[in-house]
Formats: C-alpha cells, structure tokens, sequence
C-alpha cells in the first residue's frame, strides 16, 4: 500500500507450485526500491 487506498502491483507471474520462486520476490523487492527512489525526487 501507497498513500492510503493506492496499491502499486510491482509484478505479476503465474504459480505453478505453492512456493514462490526467490527470483520473483527479489524482482519484486527491487521494484519497490525503485518505486520508492522515484516517489522521493518527485
């Protein structure tokens, strides 16, 4: 969540397991820094 009622979806990707892959919440995570990095300089 984002300021509020604003939700920012960072990736999307299909599950074929119950676990989700490493690589995929490390794609997420890295989103998010750079989501945040941009809403900071504004």
């Amino acid at each position: 969540m984002h300021e509020g009622n604003l939700v920012v979806l960072t990736n999307g990707f299909s599950k074929k397991s119950q676990k989700t892959p490493a690589q995929e919440i490390a794609l997420a995570e890295q989103r998010k820094k750079d989501y945040e990095k941009r809403q900071e300089k504004g």
